[in-house]
């Protein structure tokens, strides 16, 4: 076979590049670019994935029926006016039409607007992977997969690329309309790599066949029964992939980094097993993987790891020799470059099923996140039947026997975790905003029997049952925390009644300490909190004050009700609204503040709680309090609070005198520094924020 010339392989070699590296950093971005709308919950991007995947499922599908159907000049005249129709629709950037007006589907919600905004581009980059391998062959290329290696090395670049440079240092606005040049870029090597398949396609039959592979098995990896190992493979590294991400975000925030390190696993995985398919064998990977899952699962019983890194360390090396099973796997069995489109539909099929079932039918069909042992130990499943028919299990015998052995440990210590630990479960609720709990903790200390409220492994408020000691605010919220002292000074400066906004309201503790000439207007994003705080806690029902919950993200609602009425004239606004210790980033930022002192009246008080186990927002509460014009004290957790973890919180106000009265003088920060960190709407990362010792 003659060789290809040099231009056309760098052609195509570029484009595949540029393909993927847009392909995955478009995902962090509008995820990143959204997430404030959607009340920052992690499910903002299992969704946002959900999408891209059903995008690469439908480009991957174009591009297997017009290699089918169509001749080879055909397919590119097609091609590249559906590339010329997609650069109408840039920039990408999301208009604050799609703002949602209320908390109601947001799933829904989220596809329209990624449809919208990003759509056709998106699909029309998803069909370069198999439409250039396809017109490779076409030319003469007899291995055009090694190329599918070079476009997951740029979607990794574009993956990693983005926490670490992008998110850091450009604005939002920037981060969409510099991806939108690099569409363009993107067109025009699109473009010129189909004039190039154009110009050989004169000179050649439109219906030449390209010739077989030369790489050995051919014929054997593309027999039948490969088609539902590809589908099956691809569904269960989809399902872990989208499961894995939902636990270690829910341990430690809804950060973009930790979006991305799973998914730059699985595209390293991908890059590694098809650029060198012999570097994967299957029985030393198989003993890699049965260690780590059987451990992974013992890490999540009472006997396993009590640290949220060191958790999130072993799911990820779990992972990864997942991912390193289901794409060694797959790359054994890669197909001859005439069947190439229908491997990658099938690929994507199968990772559009996973983020379907992880998507939409596990939150209906599982109360907590149980998607996660489907996936790894399905994987491990996979394994021992692929092991089989080669025979392996009786050759090997360890690593034939570890597998097994794994999954069943896996399982039994996913079911133990499940029915036999933790405290006595109430309540459970699973729905977009995640998983909520209600517990018994104590049931043999009368005195000391409680309900707690627990979300993405946070206490949202607890209460004493015991009628006598039911409305003592316990944990955090008691009189000595930093609010406790904040309401009582209020309350003593207006002895007429105080009003208050808080966002966030869990069990809702803090109307404990409320007078009858006091209001409290709560808003809560997720209904089924105000479900639960009324269930099975009766603060709002026992409270003297008279309390209105608002359902839907507290920023839009305050931002909502100052259009509409002005000012709530709020003595104290509380946000409490943080998720798996890490600041809300949309509800941190200058424009926020700027609506929550709005909301004040003069000398009003804004309260923040905070934690501080993985995440220092000390410089950013400086920043904030400098650009608003107003004094911070920081106040740390109270002495001798009866709570697992207890939050510190920052008290800002215009008016000094309300430090005085409340005896609160200028304390030690957390940080031992006086740095400033300001956030705005367009620019804002927790990386900066990170402990990353103490």
């Amino acid at each position: 076979m003659t060789p290809l010339p040099s231009l056309f392989v760098l052609v195509a070699g570029l484009t595949m590049a540029l393909s993927g590296f847009l392909l995955f950093q478009v995902q962090p971005m509008l995820a990143r670019y959204i997430l404030p709308w959607f009340g920052g919950s992690a499910t903002t991007w299992t969704v946002c994935v959900l999408f891209f995947q059903l995008s690469l499922l439908l480009g991957y599908s174009y591009a297997h029926l017009v290699a089918r159907l169509l001749g080879p000049r055909a397919r590119v005249a097609i091609h590249l006016a559906i590339v010329a129709i997609s650069l109408a629709t840039l920039p990408i950037t999301p208009s604050e039409g799609f703002r949602p007006p209320d908390a109601d589907y947001p799933t829904w919600r989220i596809l329209v607007l990624l449809s919208a905004c990003v759509g056709l581009p998106y699909f029309v980059l998803s069909t370069t992977t198999p439409l250039v391998q396809n017109w490779l062959a076409f030319a003469g290329s007899a291995t055009p997969s090694r190329l599918f290696a070079l476009s997951n090395f740029g979607s990794f670049l574009g993956l990693i690329s983005y926490p670490l440079v992008v998110d850091l240092y450009l604005p939002t606005d920037s981060q969409t309309w510099g991806w939108s040049a690099a569409y363009v870029v993107y067109a025009v090597l699109i473009s010129a790599f189909g004039l190039l398949v154009a110009f050989v396609a004169r000179n050649a039959p439109e219906t030449a066949v390209p010739e077989p592979s030369t790489m050995a098995d051919a014929a054997a990896r593309s027999a039948p029964g490969s088609f539902p190992l590809w589908f099956a493979l691809s569904t269960f590294g989809s399902i872990s992939l989208l499961a894995i991400t939902n636990y270690i975000t829910s341990y430690v925030s809804v950060n973009p980094f930790l979006w991305i390190l799973p998914l730059s696993l699985y595209l390293l995985s991908f890059v590694v097993a098809f650029a060198r398919p012999s570097l994967y064998r299957p029985g030393l990977f198989g003993l890699l993987y049965a260690a780590a899952l059987a451990f992974n699962f013992f890490t999540a019983t009472n006997l396993g790891i009590d640290n949220a890194f060191g958790v999130i360390v072993v799911n990820l090396v779990c992972f990864a020799l997942c991912c390193m099973v289901c794409q060694g796997e797959l790359a054994r069995r890669q197909p001859a470059p005439e069947q190439l489109t229908l491997f990658y539909l099938t690929l994507a099929a199968g990772g559009a099923a996973g983020g379907v079932f992880v998507s939409l039918v596990a939150p209906l069909i599982f109360p907590d996140y149980w998607e996660l042992p489907l996936g790894l130990i399905g994987v491990g499943v996979i394994h021992i039947m692929l092991n089989r028919r080669r025979g392996e299990a009786r050759r090997l015998a360890p690593q034939g026997l570890a597998m097994p052995v794994a999954v069943v440990l896996a399982a039994a210590f996913a079911l133990y975790t499940e029915l036999f630990e933790g405290d006595e479960l109430v309540d459970r609720h699973r729905n977009f905003y995640g998983v909520l709990k209600v517990e018994e903790l104590d049931a043999d200390e009368p005195k000391w029997r409680r309900h707690i409220m627990v979300q993405a492994g946070e206490n949202q408020g607890e209460q004493l049952l015991d009628p006598a000691k039911r409305n003592r605010a316990t944990c955090d919220f008691g009189p000595a925390s930093g609010i406790g002292r904040a309401l009582a000074s209020l309350q003593r400066r207006q002895p007429d009644g105080v009003r208050l906004g808080i966002v966030g309201l869990g069990a809702g503790m803090l109307v404990s300490q409320g007078r009858p000439m006091d209001s409290f207007r709560y808003y809560e994003l997720n209904p089924t909190v105000t479900d639960f705080a009324r269930q099975h806690f009766t603060f709002l029902a026992d409270a003297r004050s008279s309390v209105d919950v608002i359902h839907g993200d507290g920023r839009l609602a305050l931002e909502r009700e100052l259009k509409a009425a002005g000012s709530r004239e709020f003595d104290l606004l509380h946000i409490d609204a943080f998720r798996g210790n890490a600041p809300p980033a949309h509800l941190m930022t200058k424009e926020a503040f700027d609506v929550y002192f709005q909301h004040l009246r003069k000398g009003g008080v804004l309260a923040v709680t905070s934690h501080n186990d993985y995440y220092d927002a000390s410089s950013l509460f400086r920043g904030m309090a400098e650009l608003a014009g107003a004094q911070v004290r920081w106040l740390p957790p109270a002495r001798g609070v009866d709570c697992e973890r207890s939050v510190g919180f920052a008290l800002f106000s215009r008016d000094p005198a309300f430090f005085a009265d409340a005896g609160i003088s200028p304390g030690g920060w957390e940080d031992k520094s006086d740095s400033k960190t300001v956030w705005t709407d367009q620019r804002s990362s927790l990386m900066s924020l990170m402990v990353w010792a103490r």
